[in-house]
């Protein structure tokens, strides 16, 4: 082997060498980034977590006792005059509604089931309240069992929240369909309609901005877990496909 021959293969393992050393770096800032990504998404969930007891201990408490004072202030009132009755009446109602949207709010937020009874319940609650308060009935199948960790059942409560927001607010139908379905190594869901569809491409390319942020955050929430995420639309309707992979990640 002749000197330049030497030196060229030097440099050439130095540059591979070289290659080699920042892609390692590259793979290590990737799951930092992934780890920071989640322990976000975590602290969120702990403050909506605390918004939504605040709202439901402090202001739903605050509401109710108002409640029962003009409940005993309607029933006096009654007997004395007639007149004033109505009138605080209509004040309760008024504190009646309040306390049901201070309620749904907090459910909302964070649902205290979500901790308490697990996923399947949750979207079952989810798609009543969903079809009681918009109309669009929502055909749901569920299967994922107590196999699910806190992290991906989160996760998944929240694509579907999403997903149906934007079925109810931009697709124009009156069903929607969903499915979560638990296997040994993943958990695979789809949210389905037949509305009006998109420009799922530019969406999620973010070429308008101000379009489609709900969509580009249900996509990076699937890829801080490590998993797949996939929306189809066309004027035939709109198809999200995620899966979220359950073995152990870093």
């Amino acid at each position: 082997m002749t000197d330049r021959t030497r030196e060229i293969s030097e440099q050439v393992a130095r540059i591979t060498a070289e290659n080699a050393r920042l892609l390692d770096r590259l793979i290590e800032t990737e799951r930092r980034f992934r780890r920071i990504s989640r322990g976000v998404l975590r602290v969120q969930e702990e403050e909506r977590a605390k918004i939504s007891r605040d709202l439901h201990d402090g202001i739903g408490q605050s509401l109710t006792a108002l409640k029962i004072q003009l409940e005993l202030m309607e029933q006096e009132a009654g007997k004395a005059q007639e007149k004033l009755a109505p009138r605080i009446g209509a004040v309760r109602e008024l504190a009646e509604s309040c306390l049901a949207e201070v309620r749904e709010m907090a459910r909302l937020l964070r649902p205290q089931m979500l901790d308490d009874l697990g996923l399947e319940p949750t979207l079952r609650w989810l798609a009543r309240t969903v079809e009681e308060r918009t109309g669009v009935a929502v055909a749901l199948e569920v299967s994922v069992g107590d196999s699910v960790d806190p992290d991906a059942e989160t996760l998944v409560f929240r694509l579907v929240q999403e997903a149906l927001n934007n079925v109810v607010k931009h697709a124009g139908v009156r069903e929607a369909r969903v499915r979560v379905k638990a296997t040994p190594g993943s958990i695979l869901l789809t949210v389905a309609d037949e509305g009006s569809g998109f420009d799922a491409a530019a969406v999620l390319a973010g070429t308008e901005e101000e379009k489609g942020f709900g969509v580009r955050a249900m996509r990076d929430r699937v890829q801080s877990f490590n998993g797949r995420f996939q929306i189809e639309s066309s004027g035939k309707g709109t198809v999200l496909e995620a899966e979220i992979p359950l073995e152990a990640r870093e």
